[in-house]
């Protein structure tokens, strides 16, 4: 009866070990990881095509690498998106189109994350641009790899999310109605995608 009762405790131990490993941790995106964080807008029309990029990221992140669970959000600043020409930089920042000068910030925050298969995910949640929030999904893929020697290689500290996404976004869903989309030079609809590296370490 002892050795039983002995057993039980034992499994007990063990069970409570692995819920404790299993608890999400907290990722910080790793802003300084340059190479590795990447947002780019792409705009594609029959007369004028354009693309957008900014490798200023910042956000924090719950994930659990047991139960593929995970939350949070990322912010883009949109003031720092460069098209490669100065002038067309400066009309993105302006009220008349993306008004970053006024409202920078383009946040996304994950309300619900499903796991598909593999690394891949479906992530549901709410993204503000121009000061306006509206829901959007999309898919990710979802890489955890644990502190060694490949993380320590890539100069960053404990464990490490790689996250990437693309998705589409209609321009006059957050407020923005120029005379340029009307007449079809500039799409409506824009391409965005995401791809940086978070740590918790």
């Amino acid at each position: 009866m002892h050795k039983t009762y002995t057993a039980r405790l034992l499994s007990l131990a063990v069970l409570s070990l692995a819920a404790a490993g299993a608890a999400p941790a907290k990722f910080e995106v790793v802003s300084s990881a340059e190479n590795a964080n990447v947002m780019t807008v792409e705009s594609e029309t029959a007369v004028e095509n354009f693309t957008g990029r900014t490798n200023k990221i910042s956000g924090t992140l719950t994930f659990d690498p047991v139960a593929r669970t995970g939350s949070g959000t990322v912010v883009i600043d949109g003031a720092s998106i460069d098209t490669g020409i100065a002038t067309r930089n400066g009309h993105m920042r302006s009220a008349a189109w993306l008004n970053f000068d006024r409202a920078p910030q383009v946040k996304f925050t994950a309300t619900r994350v499903t796991r598909v298969s593999g690394d891949q995910y479906r992530v549901t949640g709410n993204l503000t641009l121009n000061g306006i929030t509206k829901p959007v999904t999309a898919d990710a893929t979802v890489r955890y790899t644990p502190a060694g020697d490949s993380t320590k290689a890539a100069g960053l500290k404990g464990n490490v999310l790689a996250v990437s996404t693309k998705f589409n976004v209609k321009l006059s869903d957050f407020g923005v109605k120029n005379g340029q989309i009307t007449s079809g030079r500039v799409n409506d609809e824009l391409a965005i995608s995401v791809r940086f590296v978070a740590s918790d370490g």
